[in-house]
């Protein structure tokens, strides 16, 4: 009788245990059935990502393919504004890139006239038209990021070190120091004006954990270096004193080159320089959205040259050391009352032996 009971046990005993192993088992099935599952949607998502990225693409390219042609016809002035997602004025875009796998751009919006205008600096020159597309500029506020390590480790934090410039090697700071030429485009401009219509400054990062600057200037400096104030995100730095709707700056760096500068019109908008194109892309269930800024200036006959001011004759830059006077040569000497002042014949004196 005993020994008939614990075979009973027994065998109670290994079902048990055959049932904890088959759940075991199921659920280790199950989960790796999961982690398959979700390895195979992952890589659906990286590829629908993908493909919208690229719709997106399309729908810049397209948006870009009508700006250039309203360049080409009528200049960067005659660039328009898309302010819907479907089509509008000359913005007549086919946004299916696949039927079959649902691959489309679903919505492309211009912006003729940003209130920011966007441009990598660095050691040669970058130009930028900034025409008022309605108001007067008052003032203007630049922002640029290091190109690097986004720390204001290393920049000034001494200002009676504001005009001291050290060889490239020697600079620390991980800004660069922004150079701005400023030619206010408006009315005629000739040598009698050229100077009251040009403005040079130097923005010269400062610490701005460490000291608080006043990081703006007045219109009108010939050279002047002035403090920008720089943290972890950006140097920061204004032009004030403006009262006009047409200017070009001409941008290079010192030290750093590759910032991203913005230039902000405060609350004024830019119109002729740059277009923003904001465009969504979408493939199935995945939406990608990708957001640019294009120059209406590059690769058209509107391009602005790479100098404030391009002379049509000569600018003498002659220079000459003699025991006495001497004469400037007679291809650039002066005709007449109106000629060019600044070929005249001058005598400097004798030097000293």
């Amino acid at each position: 009788m005993s020994s008939m009971i614990n075979s009973k046990e027994r065998g109670v005993v290994s079902l048990i245990v055959t049932l904890v192993m088959m759940i075991v088992i199921t659920l280790l099935v199950l989960g790796f059935a999961e982690v398959a599952r979700n390895e195979q949607r992952s890589s659906l998502d990286d590829q629908l990502s993908a493909q919208a990225y690229y719709a997106a693409e399309s729908g810049i390219n397209d948006a870009r393919a009508v700006i250039n042609k309203a360049i080409a016809t009528g200049g960067p002035g005659s660039v328009q504004s898309k302010g819907v997602c479907g089509n509008q004025g000359s913005y007549v875009l086919d946004p299916v890139i696949n039927v079959a796998r649902d691959v489309s751009y679903t919505c492309v919006r211009v912006d003729a006239t940003p209130k920011t205008l966007t441009k990598t600096v660095g050691y040669e020159s970058s130009v930028l038209p900034l025409t008022s597309a309605g108001g007067t500029f008052s003032k203007l506020t630049l922002n640029w990021t290091s190109p690097s390590d986004k720390t204001a480790k290393g920049c000034y934090s001494n200002l009676a070190s504001l005009n001291k410039n050290p060889v490239n090697s020697a600079w620390t700071c991980n800004y660069p120091v922004l150079r701005v030429d400023l030619v206010n485009g408006m009315g005629g401009f000739s040598r009698a004006n050229w100077s009251s219509a040009t403005s040079t400054m130097f923005f010269v990062p400062f610490d701005a954990s460490k000291i608080a600057v006043a990081n703006s200037v007045a219109w009108g400096m010939k050279g002047k270096a002035v403090p920008a104030s720089c943290s972890s995100a950006a140097c920061v730095a204004e032009i004030t004193g403006l009262s006009g709707t047409d200017y070009y700056m001409r941008v290079t760096t010192l030290y750093r080159t590759g910032s991203n500068l913005t230039i902000d019109g405060n609350g004024i908008s830019f119109k002729g320089a740059q277009a923003t194109i904001d465009s969504t892309g979408k493939a199935q269930d995945v939406l990608r959205r990708v957001l640019v800024a294009v120059d209406l200036t590059d690769a058209n006959a509107y391009a602005v040259p790479g100098a404030a001011i391009v002379a049509r004759d000569s600018v003498c830059k002659r220079f000459s050391v003699t025991n006495g006077s001497f004469q400037v040569y007679n291809d650039i000497t002066i005709v007449g009352a109106n000629g060019n002042t600044y070929c005249t014949v001058q005598s400097l004196g004798t030097p000293s032996p």
